[in-house]
């Protein structure tokens, strides 16, 4: 199964404190592997050149982290979210998200989230069934 990460996910990290890997592998109870989808570096990239000292720091941090996944192919020329929801359909993949509009969306639609909960914990929102 594969958890694709956006770029709130890949930020929480240097705001919480939250190791990801360790996370993932405590609340996930089949086999999974973590990838980025290209959109989500092109949105990291922006973030970066566009935002004030502290947001470039983290999209930095956040871009340097993304490096330690795999990355995937995706569209590039529509919406961050339409495009990680479309690949969720697509590899019937979980989504790791901290974007509560995103993760709202996702449940709507049937497809499981992986999001904090709490101070510095993520949990699983949604049914692994139909992965």
């Amino acid at each position: 199964m594969l958890v694709l990460l956006d770029s709130s996910m890949l930020m929480l990290p240097l705001e919480k404190k939250i190791n990801l890997s360790y996370e993932f592998e405590r609340i996930l109870t089949v086999a999974f592997e973590i990838v980025v989808p290209q959109i989500v570096l092109i949105e990291l990239e922006e973030i970066k050149e566009k935002s004030e000292m502290a947001t470039k720091r983290k999209a930095q941090l956040a871009l340097n982290l993304a490096k330690s996944f795999r990355t995937i192919e995706s569209k590039t020329d529509v919406h961050v979210d339409y495009e990680l929801i479309r690949l969720a359909e697509v590899h019937k993949a979980v989504i790791a998200t901290n974007d509560r509009k995103l993760r709202s969306t996702l449940i709507d639609k049937g497809i499981s989230v992986i999001s904090l909960h709490g101070e510095n914990k993520l949990a699983l929102f949604g049914d692994l069934s139909y992965q």
